[in-house]
């Protein structure tokens, strides 16, 4: 039995963490159960090196890093989401680099540090539920702002409902969603009420797959088939070819056989070689 710390170095993590259900979530519940697990919230680090794997969710960039070498015992690895100004001297200091999305990954191996796809969903959370009406047309859960790029899907007016908080350079998303008539619910929800939005929705749609990749394995979950907006002419198209989500007889069943908790989990522990 391997002991691992993971660390959550964002300010607000507390405040959530107990109605949080993310792939990284259920991935470490489930190592959790053969291994010994801590966590550490909003700015908490582990007080000794006592640690066989340390594994922390933050960018590239995070104040985190020179705080590393108090930990010279452990194995180190990152949950990367983002491919945003990567700092790979950063990178290089960790065994492994867990990447959320392929462009992600192909620049931490171009640049030098070692990395794998790891990414998963909360497939046990994430359920479709039949006995559910289907009273959303169009549903997107995503902070508003230039780079979730929602003002792309605002030509749907009100057959969008949006759901999220506002950025502070995401004013502009908003005025332009407010303007189409789009529905708009602001603020941190609920998970479970999530969830129901997505089962209500008959159509999730993406306005840019980067920085959504969550949604899209959310949605698949439920069993629906996100579609994500081509921005150059604003058609709507599936991105099944690319995460071979044709070869499945269902979106659900796509997520079990490629991106469940159990697989994340499994590439995690590959990762660190636990």
């Amino acid at each position: 039995m391997s002991k691992i710390a993971v660390i959550w170095y964002w300010p607000r993590a507390s405040e959530i963490f107990s109605d949080w259900r993310d792939g990284i979530k259920a991935a470490v519940e489930l190592i959790g159960k053969e291994h010994q697990v801590e966590w550490f919230l909003d700015k908490q680090v582990p007080q000794t090196d006592d640690y066989d794997a340390l594994i922390f969710w933050d960018d590239s960039n995070s104040s985190f890093f020179p705080q590393l070498l108090n930990y010279p015992k452990a194995k180190k690895g990152i949950f990367l989401t983002s491919d945003n100004g990567l700092n790979i001297g950063n990178l290089k200091q960790l065994d492994i680099v867990f990447c959320e999305s392929k462009p992600v990954l192909t620049v931490v191996l171009t640049g030098g540090a070692k990395g794998v796809l790891g990414f998963g969903t909360d497939d046990k959370f994430f359920t479709p539920d039949l006995s559910v009406k289907k009273d959303i047309e169009y549903f997107f859960p995503g902070t508003l702002s230039p780079w979730k790029n929602q003002s792309s899907i605002a030509y749907l007016g009100d057959k969008l409902l949006i759901c999220g908080t506002i950025q502070p350079d995401g004013y502009q998303e908003l005025e332009a969603c407010e303007k189409a008539g789009v529905q708009i619910k602001i603020g941190y929800f609920p998970v479970e009420e999530i969830r129901n939005f997505y089962r209500r929705a008959k159509r999730v749609i993406i306005p840019s797959l980067h920085g959504s990749e969550r949604t899209w394995l959310e949605a698949a979950s439920c069993d629906i088939l996100p579609e994500v907006t081509n921005q150059s002419n604003i058609r709507l198209q599936s991105y099944g070819r690319e995460y071979h989500l044709s070869q499945a007889k269902s979106p659900r069943q796509f997520i079990l056989r490629n991106y469940s908790a159990k697989h994340y989990a499994n590439q995690i522990l590959k990762g660190l070689k636990i």
